[in-house]
């Protein structure tokens, strides 16, 4: 698997993990999304090695990284980062994340605060998942989620990358085969095409998204007491799949009427230090107006944004107006973004 900068391999606990470092200065993590790797931070590394080293691992299960067949939580990915810094001789580091790059990001915040200086999260989520991301509830089938991934990881990769309309024959899909925003700007070429195509075929990294997608997002109902106090109650894995096989359609189930916490063991965690939320109209589609992002929008009207927002004494927010692989889509916009608020 061709990677755009030398590789890296450390012994990080138990996992060897694969990563990219280049420049001089002060060190900064980036932590890359699914179904990615640590490729997608190719421009981010050109530009920012010239102001800090920056480091790009794969996580556990994906690219070059191991693939051990083990249980995955949100916890274990974030001792993975923890690891990961002291195997190569970091005691803190600034940390960015994208998509489940970002769920790992603010785990490490919230759980290892000292070890982060300012944490910068795009396009993902803290403690409660959006509702309309129903791949979460598919990933709890058995085995449909690997019969879809061994069959067709590579159409998955072009529709999401491309826009190439699909056709899933035989295998139950867990996404429609509209284009995704974004897809039509061609940011996708051919060298980054052939590159996650090969790192999905892997059967380790199918395994690997299963458990991302079932066992590290246990999702809760949030529900409020007589008291005024916030509640939780599991779903588990049957109510997981009864919201995917609802008889109206996934949507219409009616545990999605606010979206569902995956953390709720996180939920009155604090980071005190400096943190930045970069989004697009994916998540915030009302922060746009004609495709400019509204730098006077207000976060908080809804359980996710609140989820957002909620987590951090010191919160930024910058809107982007592309799709959701900002760091490939938008990589001038993000360098800039993320020059100005690591230094």
């Amino acid at each position: 698997m061709n990677y755009p900068f030398a590789s890296h391999f450390v012994q990080a606990g138990d996992l060897k993990v694969h990563f990219m470092k280049e420049g001089r200065g002060e060190p900064l993590i980036v932590l890359h999304g699914w179904p990615q790797t640590s490729y997608e931070w190719h421009n981010q590394i050109r530009s920012l090695s010239k102001h800090f080293t920056v480091y790009a691992p794969d996580n556990r299960g994906f690219g070059a990284t191991e693939k051990p067949r083990v249980r995955i939580t949100r916890d274990l990915l974030a001792r993975d980062v923890v690891q990961f810094m002291d195997a190569v001789g970091l005691d803190d580091a600034f940390l960015a994340g994208h998509d489940w790059g970002g769920i790992i990001a603010f785990k490490v915040a919230a759980d290892f605060p000292d070890r982060v200086r300012r944490l910068c999260l795009v396009d993902t989520s803290t403690t409660v998942w959006p509702a309309f991301a129903a791949h979460a509830y598919w990933a709890n089938l058995h085995p449909e989620p690997f019969e879809f991934l061994e069959k067709y990881s590579k159409e998955m990769i072009e529709w999401c990358m491309r826009g190439t309309r699909p056709d899933y024959r035989d295998v139950v899909a867990p996404f429609a085969p509209d284009p995704l925003p974004g897809t039509e700007s061609g940011w996708c070429d051919d060298t980054a095409l052939a590159h996650y195509v090969e790192a999905m075929a892997d059967p380790g990294s199918h395994f690997a998204t299963v458990e991302y997608y079932g066992s590290a997002l246990p999702m809760h109902r949030v529900k409020e007491n007589s008291s005024g106090d916030i509640e939780f109650e599991y779903v588990g894995v049957h109510g997981a799949r009864d919201i995917w096989n609802h008889p109206d359609g996934t949507m219409n189930h009616p545990d999605l009427a606010q979206p569902l916490c995956f953390a709720p063991e996180d939920w009155n965690k604090r980071y005190r230090k400096p943190a930045l939320f970069v989004y697009t109209p994916l998540l915030v589609p009302d922060a746009f107006d004609q495709g400019a992002w509204n730098a006077d929008y207000a976060f908080g009207k809804d359980l996710w944004q609140r989820s957002i927002i909620r987590p951090f004494a010191k919160l930024q927010t910058a809107g982007v107006p592309c799709g959701h692989f900002i760091p490939e889509e938008a990589p001038e916009t993000l360098d800039s973004i993320l020059l100005d608020f690591f230094s």
